[in-house]
């Protein structure tokens, strides 16, 4: 077997016992102790062998090569099998503590003290509904108790509202009287930015033909200028990349929305 250029140095080779492997689970442990998870990222600068070494188990899972009893292992640590895997793993913990003080997941659909758990939540829904949710994501939200489909029930979770629902579908009739700037999932990984003025861009407008007139759910971007943070993986500060509301949001804010489904973090 093979392995990808660049995994390991002089001093990690693989010898006749396969990898170190409980020594590094050991590593891996500890630094979750201080670090409070184990989303170590590959480029490690506190524990470079560490880094190479959660990278591999990666790769070997994949190809294969990890046995049953590794990956439960793993598992119980909290080991972040893809790096978009802690994104998703944090707004699920969101829902979790959300159901715990509430008694339910019914996520209102317009809720100010956490859009982001609103639009994730609509997000899960949709792609489940074009099948585009993986069987694990599914199977982990259905042991919350998740509904798939909420239109028409009554939930105390609407804090003085009367219904929770996903984001309400906007239709053609509709888009000449808002102005409001949105990313539309209108495939996988695919949010188109349009804020409801002018032609509708080729992808969203394939989209809405498709499904009678209406648009797909939608993440409302800030009004007014802001500083979002993007980080890399494993990375506790994020770079500060400034928008000031109007025109196309940047590219590597783009990027993040795609890989995760909800924005970065922000401040005004």
């Amino acid at each position: 077997m093979s392995y990808p250029r660049g995994l390991f140095d002089k001093g990690f080779r693989m010898n006749g016992n396969n990898l170190k492997w409980d020594e590094m689970c050991r590593a891996l442990e500890s630094y979750k102790e201080k670090h409070g998870h184990a989303n170590v990222p590959a480029k490690c600068k506190e524990n470079p062998q560490l880094g190479r070494w959660v990278a591999m188990q990666r790769y070997r899972r994949k190809v294969g090569e990890l046995s049953a009893g590794q990956i439960e292992t793993l598992d119980k640590e909290g080991f972040i099998w893809a790096p978009t895997d802690a994104v998703w793993s944090r707004m699920f913990d969101k829902l979790v503590q959300f159901k715990k003080k509430r008694g339910h997941c019914d996520v209102p659909s317009s809720w100010p003290a956490d859009p982001h758990l609103s639009n994730w939540v609509a997000n899960q829904r949709h792609r489940k509904k074009m099948g585009t949710l993986s069987p694990e994501r599914s199977k982990r939200l259905e042991s919350t108790g998740f509904s798939w489909a909420v239109y028409g029930k009554v939930s105390s979770a609407q804090e003085g509202q009367t219904q929770a629902a996903p984001v309400k579908a906007v239709t053609k009739a509709r888009r000449e009287n808002e102005a409001e700037e949105r990313l539309y999932l209108a495939g996988i990984g695919a949010y188109i930015q349009y804020n409801g003025c002018g032609p509708l861009p080729p992808r969203l407008d394939r989209y809405v033909s498709q499904h009678k007139g209406e648009f797909p759910p939608y993440i409302p971007l800030p009004k007014g200028p802001v500083r979002f943070r993007v980080s890399e993986e494993g990375a506790r500060l994020g770079r500060a990349i400034n928008w000031t509301g109007k025109g196309m949001i940047p590219e590597d804010v783009r990027e993040f929305v795609n890989e995760h489904g909800v924005l970065p973090p922000h401040d005004y």
